[in-house]
């Protein structure tokens, strides 16, 4: 009798492993693992950028093929394909086993926009026009492609945009920077430093640059050309 329970047992075992084995994966197990790893991915970039209200929606397209895939009994690893900053756009993603059973790889792609309060232009700006409390404010608008938004409009006043953006256009920060302290032609003051000791000298900038930017100088005296770093108002830093 006992033997038989056993062996009823076993086969109980043998039947409930054969069919987690044979199990079927399903495209919305997938959409489903692909939508919490991209909702987790945007959270974590509204928190660091603190954009505050915002609204994304995905469709997110599993080939069917998906269908013939075993069930894992593992978490399924999600992994960006597209390499993008901004999961905003046409994405690819990666879906992955690896459960050291049944292991398999399948893409999943996925249309991705993302809606919420951005700094956009009041007015047109021409290239090099100061932006100030009146050409700016913020309007939610829904982004279907990445784009270097803005959501903080004190981080854009008393700098210029570098190219001109149209009235209601979207702010790119890429193309707006600090006002230039040094331009072309200019005399400047180079401050060369190495370890305590400063020594100065003067030179004439060959580009226009802000704050924080690298120039080209050439020193007055000896004609050379160095790289310095725009410090200040015609000053430039540099080691030697």
């Amino acid at each position: 009798m006992g033997k038989w329970i056993i062996g009823l047992l076993l086969g109980a075992i043998s039947l409930s492993a054969f069919a987690t084995s044979h199990a079927k994966m399903t495209r919305l197990d997938i959409e489903h693992a692909v939508r919490h790893a991209l909702d987790l991915e945007i959270e974590q970039l509204a928190e660091r950028h603190r954009w505050g209200k915002h609204d994304a929606k995905l469709v997110i397209l599993v080939p069917e093929s998906a269908k013939h895939l075993d069930q894992c009994i593992a978490p399924l690893i999600i992994s960006s394909r597209d390499h993008q900053a901004l999961p905003v756009g046409n994405l690819k993603r990666s879906v992955s086993c690896e459960d050291g059973v049944n292991d398999w790889r399948i893409n999943a792609s996925i249309k991705a926009t993302l809606s919420l309060p951005v700094a956009v232009a009041t007015t047109t700006l021409n290239r090099h026009t100061t932006v100030d409390a009146t050409s700016v404010r913020l309007e939610t608008r829904t982004l279907s492609r990445a784009t270097a938004f803005v959501t903080d409009l004190s981080t854009l006043r008393g700098k210029q945009v570098t190219r001109r953006m149209r009235a209601g256009q979207i702010i790119d920060a890429k193309f707006v920077s600090n006002p230039p302290l040094v331009e072309k032609g200019n005399e400047v003051v180079i401050i060369a430093a190495k370890g305590g000791f400063n020594a100065t000298t003067k030179g004439v900038a060959l580009q226009t640059a802000g704050e924080g930017e690298q120039i080209k100088v050439q020193n007055s005296q000896s004609k050379k050309v160095i790289r310095a770093v725009v410090t200040g108002l015609n000053q430039v830093h540099t080691q030697f």
